[in-house]
C-alpha cells in the first residue's frame, strides 16, 4: 500500500576501440566494437522497519466528529502484543445513554472479533473482511503537523469505497511505534497503523465538502493484558 520509492538511474556503459595490423605492402584495419549495454538495475524499494525505540503499548483516547457539532462520538484503541481492540462509543436515545461496540484484532491468527462485555459472548470472522475492495493511496509529501504535544507525518490522498471517493488524510506519530502489524485499517475504512507507526489524526472529505475527523486526546502508556482476556466468553 504506499512505501517510498527510490528511482535508479540507467547505467549506459559505451566502449570501443580500433586496432590496426599492419602486413606485407597491405594495411588491413579491424575494427574491434563493444556495443552499447544498457543495464537496468530496477527500483529499489524502502522498506519500513519497526523502531523499537518508540514501541507503544497501551490505550489511545480519541475524538470522532464531523462538521456538524452535534455529531460527537469517541472511541479507545488498545494497542497490545499482536493484538488491537477498539472500543466505540456512540451516543443512546436517552439523555446520558452511551452505546459500546467493541471490536477485537488478532494478528496472529487473522481473526477479527466482535465482543459482547455484557453477554460475555463473541462473534468470529477473518480479519479484513469488512468493506473488502475499499483502496486507499495516501502519500508522505514530507509535511509535518502536530497532535497535542506529539509530532506526527502527514500522509494524504484519497480512500476509494465502491463508487465514492473520498479525500483523505493521515496524521502518522514520530513517537509512538507499532511493532506487531506494519499496517492495520480498522473495518478496512480508518487507518489505525501505517508502516508500523500509529496514527493519530484521521481526516476524510466528500465530494459534498463534508468532513469527519478522528484526533487522539490522549495517550495512556499503561497495562492492557486483561482488554484481550476472553476468559469466560463464549461464541456465538
Amino acid at each position: 500500500m504506499k512505501n517510498g520509492i527510490l528511482l535508479v538511474l540507467l547505467l549506459i556503459i559505451s566502449v570501443s576501440g580500433i586496432a590496426q595490423k599492419k602486413s606485407k605492402g597491405k594495411e588491413k584495419e579491424k575494427k574491434h566494437t563493444v556495443k552499447n549495454e544498457v543495464i537496468d538495475v530496477g527500483v529499489t524499494e524502502v522498506i519500513p522497519k519497526p523502531d523499537s525505540a518508540t514501541r507503544f503499548t497501551g490505550i489511545i483516547k480519541y475524538r470522532m466528529t464531523s462538521d456538524d457539532p452535534s455529531q460527537r462520538d469517541s472511541m479507545f484503541i488498545v494497542f497490545g502484543e499482536n493484538k488491537i481492540r477498539v472500543i466505540m462509543f456512540t451516543p443512546g436515545y436517552k439523555e446520558g445513554q452511551i452505546f459500546e461496540n467493541h471490536f477485537l484484532a488478532s494478528f496472529t491468527d487473522s481473526a477479527f472479533y466482535i465482543i459482547d462485555p455484557r453477554m460475555k459472548t463473541y462473534k468470529l470472522e477473518k480479519l479484513g473482511a469488512r468493506n473488502a475492495g475499499v483502496e486507499f493511496s495516501l502519500e508522505n509529501f514530507k509535511k509535518t503537523s502536530q497532535v497535542m504535544k506529539y509530532v506526527c507525518m502527514e500522509y494524504s490522498g484519497e480512500m476509494k469505497m465502491k463508487e465514492d471517493v473520498f479525500e483523505a488524510a493521515a496524521l502518522v506519530s514520530k513517537q509512538h511505534s507499532y511493532l506487531y502489524a506494519m499496517d492495520y485499517d480498522f473495518m478496512n475504512i480508518q487507518p489505525i497503523v501505517k508502516e508500523y507507526r500509529i496514527v493519530l489524526g484521521w481526516r476524510t472529505k466528500t465530494d459534498d465538502n463534508e468532513n469527519t475527523y478522528v484526533i487522539a486526546y490522549q495517550v495512556l502508556p499503561v497495562d492492557v493484558s486483561s482488554f484481550f482476556d476472553l476468559t469466560g466468553y463464549k461464541q456465538q
